[in-house]
C-alpha cells in the first residue's frame, strides 16, 4: 500500500545529459519522514521513523557498535541516516540499497542530478510512494543484524 505525501518541486538540470526537469523531495520542515532513494535506480520507499520500529532498532545496535564508541551524537546521527537504508531496507528493484537524504536521480538519463533550485513561490505535488520494507532485516537474528551493523559501517568507512 502506497503512502500519499505532499512533496515540494525543485528546478534540475543534470550534468550528464543536459536536461532540465523538476523532481518532488521532502518540504523542509518534515521530521522523521523520508523518502529514501535508490543510488541506481528511480526507485524510491517512503520511511516514516517515527513509527517504523526498524528505524530505533538500528539506531540502539548502531549506538552499540565498538565503531561509534567515542562519537558525538551528531557523527552516529549521520551515520544512521547514511546507513540506515542499507542495513533494514529491502533492497531497490536492481538489488541496490536505498538512502536516505539523496536527491532524485535525471527523470530522463537516470544518472544523479547535480543541479537544483527551488522553485519560487514553492510549488508542491502529491505523490503516492510505496513503504520501505524490511522483509531481510526481519528474518535475521539478533547476532546477525548486529553484524550487519558494523559490516555497514565499515563498508561505509564508519
Amino acid at each position: 500500500m502506497s503512502e500519499m505525501m505532499k512533496l515540494q518541486l525543485l528546478r534540475v538540470s543534470c550534468a550528464h545529459c543536459g536536461q532540465d526537469s523538476t523532481v518532488s523531495v521532502m518540504p523542509d520542515g518534515v521530521h522523521g519522514q523520508f523518502v529514501l532513494r535508490s543510488e541506481t535506480s528511480l526507485d524510491e520507499a517512503f520511511l516514516d521513523a517515527v513509527h517504523d520500529p526498524t528505524f530505533d532498532e538500528v539506531d540502539t545496535l548502531l549506538n552499540q557498535s565498538q565503531r561509534m564508541l567515542g562519537k558525538d551524537n551528531w557523527f552516529r546521527a549521520h551515520a544512521l541516516q547514511r546507513t540506515y537504508g542499507e542495513i533494514a531496507c529491502d533492497p531497490d528493484s536492481t538489488g541496490h540499497a536505498f538512502r536516505i537524504g539523496k536527491l532524485p536521480n535525471c527523470p530522463h538519463c537516470g544518472r544523479a542530478v547535480l543541479n537544483w533550485q527551488a522553485i519560487s513561490p514553492p510549488q508542491f505535488v502529491d505523490r503516492e510512494i510505496p513503504p520501505a520494507t524490511h522483509k531481510v532485516w526481519e528474518h535475521l537474528s539478533t547476532l546477525q543484524k548486529e553484524f550487519r551493523v558494523d559490516d555497514v559501517l565499515e563498508r561505509q568507512g564508519f
